[in-house]
């Protein structure tokens, strides 16, 4: 049976501090719903047009969208009229679908080659075509789509090892509603007050709390950012540093699954990741 591969992203929406007031209160979903009914398309090189459609609701959060290209493209046919072969400029108009839960702003990018050599060229795109819709454009929302890191293998090394050393954590402008107050909220509204657009923080010491790096690099990888650590992996051997690796987090679908299913198990791999 047939599986589609489909890799977790984070869609983000960060307000400069010189917003509106009027508009203040704009939610990060407003922001992302509105674009996606707006269904955007933008050209970005010649005879190549990117559009977003296909926007239905499964739940009250959750649905699908369609992200693909139009261009012309050549077509050998035979016509038996003449006896000959012909060529002829037809349209061509790939296409993907992306499942996403808007109060999250977490998205699932199903891989597809005919439209883009990997995901996160495809993920790219998806930032730029929200980017150039009307609320996005009249408020200077800044529109970031990061891919969600797997931390397994990462929390693992963390919790075999001897000791922490130094543990390296980064984050953006106020991040979706479910990051943690210990580290990813107050930060990314640090950042947001600095106006600045990234940042990280660094802790070192003899022996660091491995429940709570544990829990930080938990929620920086479900946030869409990146970690780092140099642990000690047993008493008496040498520092190393370890760090996110890969891409996004995977999740295989079979192609023919209903689509309240599918859009389920994306939330749940998104909540393994997190949780």
């Amino acid at each position: 049976m047939q599986t589609i591969e489909y890799h977790l992203y984070r869609v983000k929406f960060i307000k400069p501090m010189q917003t509106d007031i009027f508009h203040s209160d704009l939610t990060a979903r407003e922001m992302f719903e509105n674009g996606l009914d707006e269904r955007p398309s933008l050209e970005l090189r010649a005879n190549n047009v990117w559009h977003i459609g296909n926007v239905e609701k499964i739940t009250n959060s959750g649905g699908r969208f369609a992200i693909g290209r139009t261009t012309k493209t050549t077509i050998e046919k035979f016509d038996f009229t003449s006896g000959n072969f012909k060529e002829l400029i037809d349209d061509s108009g790939p296409y993907t679908f992306v499942y996403f839960d808007s109060q999250l702003g977490l998205l699932g990018i199903a891989k597809k080659t005919k439209v883009a050599p990997d995901v996160k060229s495809i993920a790219r795109k998806i930032q730029k075509l929200l980017s150039n819709t009307e609320l996005v454009m009249r408020y200077q929302i800044e529109v970031r789509v990061d891919f969600i890191p797997d931390p397994e293998s990462f929390l693992q090394k963390i919790r075999s090892a001897y000791a922490i050393k130094k543990f390296k954590a980064y984050f953006t402008g106020p991040n979706p509603i479910d990051a943690d107050e210990l580290f990813q909220r107050p930060m990314s509204y640090y950042c947001q007050r600095l106006e600045g657009e990234h940042g990280s923080v660094v802790v070192t010491g003899t022996s660091l709390n491995e429940d709570s790096v544990s829990a930080v690099a938990k929620s920086t990888a479900a946030t869409g950012n990146s970690a780092s650590a140099l642990i000690q992996p047993e008493k008496g051997t040498r520092p190393i540093k370890i760090s996110f690796q890969g891409d996004a987090r995977k999740i295989m679908i079979e192609a023919d699954l209903l689509k309240q299913e599918a859009l389920k198990l994306i939330q749940a791999g998104y909540r393994e990741v997190r949780e």
